[in-house]
């Protein structure tokens, strides 16, 4: 998975584990199906620091195999897009609503590897196209990826964010 998509799957499951529905991508069809408030996570700039280089962060013993590793970092830049939809019958109050706990989620329940720069919140407006109230926001984030190589290698496994388990494809 790239490293934007990890960024994306891990704000989408701070906002659900708060309680909220959270989708990576969407269409207007998928968006109606929901009777409660749910957000859509989408990118919305994405800056690689330090010409995305890998930097040496040190090494750790594999307690699996007991070989020390080298293990490396990478840092990027990026604004998030979260769009928070919610039905006719819930109104603009039920975008707002669930806004306030997608923030608290967004400041509390991310990985360690994943820090909240700034947010900041639009306004409520009817959304002709889903036929649903939308507020937006947009969420600037630093995320933290690191990366192990053997001793003897000089090939890197995937760099994974920081305080999340790596996932199979």
């Amino acid at each position: 998975m790239t490293a934007v998509g990890q960024v994306k799957r891990a704000v989408a499951a701070a906002i659900e584990a708060a309680g909220y529905a959270a989708i990576e991508s969407y269409s207007e069809e998928q968006l109606k199906r929901y009777e409660t408030a749910v957000a859509a996570v989408g990118t919305k700039e994405t800056v690689i620091e330090e010409s995305g280089a890998a930097q040496y962060l040190g090494e750790k013993v594999d307690e699996t195999t007991q070989e020390t590793v080298a293990v490396y970092g990478r840092k990027m830049l990026l604004t998030l897009l979260i769009e928070v939809y919610a039905p006719r019958t819930l109104g603009a109050a039920g975008c707002e609503t669930a806004a306030e706990t997608v923030t608290q989620a967004l400041m509390t329940a991310l990985p360690e590897g994943l820090k909240l720069r700034s947010l900041q919140w639009g306004r409520t407006d009817w959304d002709k196209t889903t036929g649903m109230f939308r507020l937006d926001a947009s969420a600037k984030y630093a995320a933290y990826f690191v990366a192990e190589t053997a001793e003897d290698e000089t090939v890197f496994t995937d760099f994974v964010l920081k305080g999340t388990v790596k996932e199979r494809e």
